[in-house]
């Protein structure tokens, strides 16, 4: 990235401790801006007696002996947030939580297809015992039937109540897919410096 100075030819503007900017014979304290940030500084904070000696130059070399960053070196240094072990287990569990709402709701379809046929069983035979004349081991029989059916029954509707309030909890796909989307734009990110702008070649 570019820098630029604002001076007059033989001095540069700094920024002193009180946070003024003024005039100083010692190139090493220049402040050094962004295009931006030196034409914004000149237009709106040097009073009028240094503007009109005082103009804006870009720096076509760095400091001396400072080794400025790259992009790519800033890249290829900086860990991958993708990659990396520690969040690699977050990833693994988002990953496992993607299927969630999936497995769920096909779980409860066919959960209740099976409460479906246990109910038409339960229908047969009440039906059984209203139209029969029971004698008591057919009786007993029937009882056993209803009630093996029963608990089937209520076991199914205890899974089906529980995957109800999974799916209510709007863990969908759509919401696991944005987490990992935005997870993996931080491997995208890019650095503005701050301050030392000599340091960074971006």
């Amino acid at each position: 990235m570019a820098q630029y100075v604002i001076t007059d030819g033989s001095r540069w503007i700094m920024r002193n401790r009180n946070g003024k900017y003024v005039p100083t014979s010692c190139e090493a304290l220049a402040d050094t801006f962004s295009n931006k940030a030196a034409n914004n500084l000149y237009n709106n904070s040097l009073p009028k007696a240094l503007k009109s000696v005082f103009y804006i130059q870009k720096i076509d070399t760095p400091p001396d002996n400072v080794k400025q960053i790259t992009q790519s070196e800033v890249e290829n240094n900086t860990e991958k947030v993708m990659v990396a072990e520690n969040i690699q287990k977050w990833i693994n569990k988002i990953t496992d939580l993607n299927g969630l709402a999936t497995d769920a709701l096909h779980r409860k379809e066919e959960l209740c297809e099976e409460l479906s046929f246990v109910d038409r069983e339960l229908s047969d035979i009440n039906h059984y015992i209203e139209f029969c004349n029971l004698n008591a081991a057919q009786g007993w029989k029937a009882y056993k039937m209803i009630k093996e059916r029963r608990i089937k029954r209520r076991s199914i509707k205890n899974e089906i109540q529980i995957l109800n309030i999974i799916l209510d909890k709007k863990i969908s796909d759509t919401v696991t897919n944005e987490i990992l989307e935005s997870m993996s734009k931080m491997d995208k990110r890019t650095y503005e410096p701050r301050v030392m702008n000599e340091l960074f070649d971006l």
